[in-house]
């Protein structure tokens, strides 16, 4: 029996890519979001601001359900993680 029912494993997914996406596309944010937060789906940016949770109401308010987006701070500065 999977441990993810099929509804719950589809968004999951959808999150993970969203999460890659804004991973590997974090440069380009960062030049044009710096210190605000980004709402990424479906491999775009679908709004950003200042507040998280203005931005969450927004979002609530035109998608309904979330789950799978991805709602990160971008940093103005680099960051670097050692390891």
């Amino acid at each position: 029996m999977s441990v993810l029912k099929t509804e719950y494993k589809k968004e999951f997914q959808t999150f993970v890519k969203n999460m890659r996406w804004f991973q590997s596309n974090y440069e380009k944010l960062r030049r044009l979001y710096a210190g605000q937060y980004v709402a990424v789906n479906d491999g775009k940016v679908v709004t950003h601001g200042d507040d998280a949770r203005a931005l969450i109401e927004k979002l609530r308010g035109e998608y309904g359900d979330i789950g799978a987006f991805v709602i990160e701070f971008v940093s103005k500065e680099k960051i670097e993680l050692i390891l």
